[in-house]
């Protein structure tokens, strides 16, 4: 977790302009003894540093300390994206050279991504002890103010099957007077639809399985009467003015049936689109996806619908979420569900760990020079707050690493 002193200091950081065409290797270099510029005006950075003692790395002075981290967890590096870039690498031993850097396989990613924070909700559906309705509101508040276009607030289901969530009045009542952040809700019904409205939701979301058994078990009906369903709460919504996003859940795996066709995952993603879903997400409930398997998942659905009409929602349970978000980022997506601290697990899939972490995807896309719009350390800030409510430590190895880094830096 993050040092109390050290979370202090970041509305220091904020306000240091990133230095631009500086690698992200440039910290961990100069921490070495070694300078590492990429031809941009080195703002105040030593030139002197060298290899040895502590004495010597002190020669970095505090503002050189804050345009460091400034970079890591704002900056869009313009050296790792997906662009031409020069770059002039100074390391000892070798000469000074410049090169054209082009990633080709890379071309193809989008140039912003949207986060969907799924955290408030899914994140925290399974978790047994109750998280009071203030925590919850309190971490809704820091995740917006990371810059968060959209955030999942709550469902409305039936506390008897997941009280954790049973006070999702109040925590609409709470963020009513929100703007400029998309707060949808799930709603499994019709019944759920109508009490989101009375709460005051804006945009609601539907969950729909490409597995019958996990269907079954998930939301007490197989899929084609969980499509029914739905489409009596599309027209509702439709009726309201009223957004829908829909959810598919196993994708790739069942803890059931073991893998799912992709054709099935393409049926059901067809008919929400049909009903009128303006946003479709995807979601490896069990964390089973590798590149492998997630390449014709997404191959068979784009044939039925739009692909900048989905998003991708993985888990991982395996370590496999990251590399299937940026194989997807390749085939056209430019939605990406997360969670903070990678907190989540389904209740009715057995095995399944937490979502990616939004701090991780947040660090990979700042790494490819993808916009966002979302502040690192603010997210941080947002984990560490909950993790610590929590009891556990963040399932983000990102920001577990800034963490370390940022403590150490100050004690230099």
């Amino acid at each position: 977790m993050l040092l109390p002193k050290s979370m202090n200091k970041f509305s220091r950081l904020r306000s240091v302009e990133p230095r631009k065409h500086l690698s992200l290797f440039s910290l961990g270099n100069e921490m070495e003894g070694k300078f590492v510029s990429n031809g941009g005006d080195d703002h105040g950075f030593s030139r002197h540093v060298m290899k040895g003692s502590g004495k010597e790395a002190s020669l970095m002075n505090s503002e050189t300390r804050r345009s460091s981290f400034k970079f890591l967890f704002n900056g869009e590096p313009e050296l790792v994206g997906f662009r031409t870039h020069q770059t002039r690498n100074l390391h000892y031993g070798s000469q000074n050279h410049t090169t054209d850097i082009k990633h080709k396989l890379l071309g193809s990613i989008p140039e912003y991504v949207k986060i969907v924070e799924v955290g408030p909700r899914d994140g925290l559906q399974n978790e047994k002890e109750i998280v009071p309705t203030a925590v919850k509101v309190e971490l809704i508040k820091m995740l917006i103010a990371s810059g968060l276009p959209v955030v999942e607030a709550t469902s409305f289901v039936s506390p008897k099957w997941v009280p954790q969530l049973a006070d999702a009045k109040d925590v609409m009542s709470a963020i009513q007077g929100i703007k400029h952040t998309r707060f949808p809700v799930l709603t499994p019904n019709l019944k759920g639809f109508e009490a989101a409205m009375v709460a005051g939701a804006k945009e609601v979301a539907v969950f729909a399985a490409a597995s019958e058994s996990f269907s079954k078990s998930n939301i007490n009906c197989g899929i084609e009467d969980s499509l029914a369903r739905y489409r009596d709460v599309a027209i509702a919504a439709k009726n309201n003015a009223i957004p829908v996003r829909g959810y598919i859940s196993c994708v790739v795996g069942c803890p059931v049936e073991g893998a799912v066709p992709p054709s099935k995952v393409a049926y059901v993603a067809e008919e929400l689109y049909k009903m009128g879903c303006a946003e479709i997400s995807l979601g490896d409930t069990i964390g089973v996806g590798t590149p492998g398997n997630v390449v014709p998942m997404l191959e068979a659905v784009i044939e039925v619908v739009p692909a900048e009409k989905l998003a991708v929602h993985f888990h991982d349970t395996y370590g496999q979420a990251l590399s299937n978000i940026l194989l997807s980022l390749q085939m056209g997506i430019s939605i990406v569900d997360s969670s903070i601290s990678g907190l989540g697990g389904c209740p009715y899939a057995k095995g399944a760990t937490g979502n990616v972490a939004t701090e991780d995807v947040v660090y990979m896309l700042n790494g490819l020079g993808v916009k966002t719009n979302v502040d690192l350390g603010r997210l941080i800030t947002a984990g560490d707050y909950i993790c610590k409510h929590l009891g556990r430590s963040s399932g983000s190895k990102a920001a577990i690493a800034l963490s370390r880094t940022l403590a150490n830096a100050y004690k230099l």
